[in-house]
């Protein structure tokens, strides 16, 4: 490439006049997101940690969210008004960052929604679902989960130490997880 075409490609990536300074700003922005505010917002906040929504588990989609949550929390004797009541009564969509603190362990209560970290049968990566059951085992808290789309609680997620928990969601940022979507998506695709 000769210098005045790199000049021209350059001042094209920054002008934003063209689909690659679009990508060329993405890219800058989830750098400095994850490289910079994102410690900063550890060091300074009481967020414990942050992870994105790359699963449609936790998201309300009719009619199906009628079987795969109200109907599963009806059968199991659940009482629907308190149901109402739980965090993100509405779900979570694909994109969205949780947003989580450490609380301690007797404050987790069924209906929270929480991010545990799991390896499990090659899967190692973050699960973000609500807690559907506590118990207390010789001081030691152990919850199962269920992603509220999915019709029941799946095998890793019964039993799960307080030591997994990262944290309990707090608020979500919707679209801001998207970069860690598709990555993740490509990944599913290799």
């Amino acid at each position: 490439m000769k210098k005045q075409e790199k000049e021209s490609f350059a001042k094209k990536l920054v002008t934003g006049n063209s689909p690659y300074s679009i990508i060329f700003y993405i890219v800058v922005f989830y750098i400095l997101f994850v490289y910079v505010a994102l410690p900063s917002v550890y060091a300074f906040t009481p967020v414990s940690y942050i992870s994105a929504v790359v699963s449609g588990s936790m998201v309300h989609q009719q009619p199906e969210i009628n079987s795969t949550y109200y109907g599963w929390l009806e059968s199991h004797g659940y009482n629907m008004t308190a149901v109402k009541s739980w965090p993100f009564s509405n779900g979570i969509n694909i994109g969205s960052l949780a947003v989580a603190y450490k609380v301690p362990a007797s404050q987790i209560k069924v209906g929270d929604v929480i991010i545990y970290h799991i390896n499990y049968e090659g899967l190692n990566e973050d699960i973000i679902h609500r807690v559907v059951n506590e118990t207390e085992v010789n001081g030691t808290y152990y919850y199962t989960t269920k992603g509220d789309a999915n019709p029941f609680s799946l095998p890793f997620e019964y039993n799960i130490p307080y030591s997994h928990v990262v944290g309990e969601v707090e608020y979500v940022i919707p679209y801001l997880g998207y970069p860690k979507y598709l990555i993740y998506s490509l990944s599913q695709d290799l």
